[in-house]
Parts: C-alpha cells; structure tokens; sequence
C-alpha cells in the first residue's frame, strides 16, 4: 500500500491513466479484440504500437495509436470533457500515422504506383456526462455535410466489462470522489479502493497502484489550480466591469462565462442579473 508521504514520482511527461494503461500491447491486444470479435486469431505480435509521441514543429502527439497486421491502422483518444474538434484533431493524427507508415514500409506517395496502407478506424473513449452522437462526421461537424474531405470517428461512452468500458467507469468514479475530497491523494486512494470493489482494471490498478496514484494526483492538483485561476480571473475582469460600469461588457462577459459552464449563482452573484 501506498504511504501518505510518498512523494510525487517525477517523469519527463505527465502520462495519463489512458495511457499508461495502453503502453502494455496485451491491453492493446485485448481493446483490439473487444472491437473486432471476428478476429480470433490475431496475437500480440500482430500489434504495432504507433502512438504519436511528438513531432518537433508542432508537438503533436495522441493517445493511442496501433496497427494490426498491415490491415487497420486504429487511433483511440481519450475524452473526459466533450470536444467539438476531435474530428480535425484525428484527421491530423492519421495523417502523420500514414506519413510515419510510408517511411517505414519504404512507399512514397510520389511513387507511380499506388501505395498501400491499412484501413483506418478512429474511436474517441468519452466519460464526460455530456450527451453525444454515436459517431462524429468532419464534413458535418465543420461544413453541414459539405466537403470534400471525410473522416467519421465512433464514439465509446458505455461502462461495462471492456478494457475501455472499465477505463470509463474508473474515470467516473474519480470525478464522483473529487467532488467529496479537497485532498489529492485521499481522493485518488479512495477511487482506486472503489474501481477494484467495482471491479474496474482490477490488476492494472493493483500492479500499478503507486503510479495511478500519482498520475490522479497530478491531474487533480493542476486542475485545482486551474479552476482556481479561472475563477480569479473572471472576478476581477467583473469587478473592472462594474468599476466602469459599462453594462454591455458585463452582458458579454455573462455570456462568456455561461458558455465556459460557471455556475449562474456565481455569475449572478458578482455580475447580477
């Protein structure tokens, strides 16, 4: 068990749980096979992680990537909050997948010939409470079905048995827990004592009980801290407001904020109404 003292373990990035859990290819392995039940003779070595770590221009990363077999190529991101930009994002993602699959099966889209590549498929992992769509279009969402261009991205927000089910219903826990504890590791201790009375990533929380911790931690500390910010922030852009007394930008920061999700008593209380 974890000591209260433990000091927060320092890596050179802040991983999240999603993907730690996915850097074991068994875990892999078995998303792959919960999504393609038909596949029942694909194995481990079928599987090349192709995760988008970093690209230096422009630091783009993802959170999971794979291909199986030379056959699909799979992206999965994880989303805790909804985001309307997911599709674009993915479109950049399978881009660069593509771009990385080229030079390292020696093809050039230059070439004369046509190139081959795996069949894509694009899954985002949501456990916001937001509704959402089963499946995401870019030319919908960007341009009302009108492009050129195409990407559609399946939408998984159900807790059950799956590996990624699982990873929801741990993620909704731990929403519920910070909602009950002020103290980072209480709070992340607590929704590990949870997930594994609910049966969520039972040996992957037990195995990498430490790192989960500190991982929860951070997540919770830097979001205290931004929500912190946030709420300063927007309290003095209104008492500004209020000291120039313009009723427009009080309206239009109203509005902002409504928009952002602040709670309206919040905003009544230092913008009235």
């Amino acid at each position: 068990m974890i000591n209260e003292e433990t000091s927060k373990t320092k890596r050179k990035s802040k991983d999240s749980v999603f993907v730690n859990l996915f850097e074991n290819a068994e875990n892999v392995l078995r998303l792959y096979k919960e999504l393609h039940p038909e596949d029942t003779q694909v194995t481990v070595e079928d599987i090349q992680i192709q995760t988008i770590k970093s690209v230096l221009v422009n630091t783009l990363y993802n959170d999971l990537g794979f291909i199986v077999k030379d056959r699909f190529v799979m992206l999965v991101e994880a989303q805790s909050a909804w985001n309307p930009n997911m599709p674009l994002r993915m479109l950049f993602y399978l881009a660069e997948t593509y771009r990385r699959y080229l030079s390292d099966t020696v093809q050039s889209e230059h070439s004369s010939t046509k190139v081959k590549i795996p069949k894509p498929e694009l899954y985002v992992v949501y456990s916001g409470e937001q509704n959402c769509p089963e499946t995401v279009s870019f030319s919908e969402n960007f341009f009302d079905g009108d492009s050129p261009v195409e990407l559609k991205v399946k939408v998984l927000n159900e807790v059950d048995v799956t590996i990624y089910g699982q990873y929801i219903g741990f993620c909704k826990v731990f929403n519920e827990q910070r909602k009950i504890y002020q103290d980072s590791i209480m709070c992340a201790k607590e929704t590990i004592r949870i997930c594994i009375e609910k049966g969520y990533l039972v040996s992957y929380l037990r195995e990498h009980e430490k790192e989960v911790v500190d991982m929860m931690s951070e997540l919770f500390d830097e979001e205290y801290q931004r929500a912190a910010y946030n709420r300063a922030s927007q309290k003095d852009a209104i008492e500004k407001g209020r000291a120039e007394g313009k009723a427009e930008e009080r309206r239009e920061l109203a509005e902002k904020m409504r928009a952002d999700g602040v709670d309206e008593e919040f905003i009544k209380k230092y913008i009235g109404n």
